[in-house]
């Protein structure tokens, strides 16, 4: 997983304007850190194109027919200008954004030659080269002087490209099904802090919804339900050996408590720890 610098966790931004008319002259961008929800990112309307890359935190994008869609690092969010939106953060400090902005007529140009489109959330994940090139944009907007502001509303143009590039990718570039097999063997395993399914498409800097649609096309099983069985392949194996309690086991296998273990146990195998372990015959059953 990507890990952001904790330099970047402060709000600033840099507006410029190629022209008097503020709803086609925009052009800025910066990065937003939230520490709680604001109302005033209820009930948006945008005159202008923005869009917003996730770097950090968790929350909820409603469309205008009130429609929630989750978000998480590495979703890319278009603010489609006069249609109105939502953007709810999750109030636990880690949100932080990265958004760039440019005005109506560019944007209403690019929609009808075909290269953006209205599709208000995008997963293109997140990594270090996508991060730097929105650094480095911000470095040369902040820098600006009036006569370069036309090749960097291209740079901003391109950046919004190559997030497009990146979305699309995700299910077509060769390295995927790499990336899918490297989750499939790091499910569950124990090699990264947090192996979960959420977890683990985020180490590899995959979008979450993405990496259960390729994961489940490629293996034909959902991530959430190949990781419950290698967890319960793992503690049957377990429970073969006569040294560890059940709750060792729930514990080892990723489990919280032995509770959740035997529960979940019990309803894909329709015996108990305890029942599969003396069924089996293992000496020091009873633990």
């Amino acid at each position: 997983m990507l890990q952001i610098p904790k330099e970047l966790f402060v709000t600033r931004s840099v507006h410029r304007t190629l022209g008097l008319d503020p709803n086609n002259s925009i052009l800025s961008c910066g990065f937003i850190h939230h520490t709680r929800h604001l109302p005033q990112n209820e009930n948006l309307v945008f005159k202008y194109y923005g869009a917003l890359l996730l770097l950090s935190g968790e929350g909820t994008y409603i469309d205008r027919d009130g429609k929630s869609t989750r978000i998480y690092p590495g979703c890319f969010i278009q603010r489609i200008p006069y249609v109105r939106h939502s953007t709810i953060t999750k109030e636990d400090g880690k949100w932080l954004e990265f958004f760039v902005c440019f005005g109506y007529e560019t944007y209403r140009t690019l929609t009808h030659m075909g290269l953006l489109q209205d599709q208000p959330v995008l997963c293109p994940g997140l990594n270090q080269s996508l991060l730097d090139r929105c650094l480095l944009f911000y470095d040369h907007l902040e820098h600006s002087s009036p006569e370069q502001l036309p090749y960097l509303l291209l740079e901003a143009q391109q950046l919004v490209f190559g997030i497009y590039d990146m979305h699309r990718k995700q299910s077509l570039h060769p390295s995927v099904r790499s990336l899918l097999y490297q989750a499939r063997d790091l499910l569950g395993s124990g090699q990264i802090p947090d192996d979960s399914c959420r977890g683990t498409a985020e180490y590899l800097g995959l979008g979450y919804e993405n990496f259960r649609k390729l994961f489940r096309q490629e293996f034909q099983i959902p991530p959430h339900t190949y990781l419950i069985q290698k967890r319960l392949n793992n503690a049957k194996e377990l429970l073969l050996q006569d040294d560890l309690s059940v709750q060792e086991i729930a514990a080892r296998t990723g489990y919280p408590d032995s509770f959740s273990f035997s529960k979940q146990f019990k309803k894909y195998t329709t015996l108990t720890p305890r029942q599969f372990r003396a069924l089996h015959q293992v000496p020091g059953a009873g633990k």
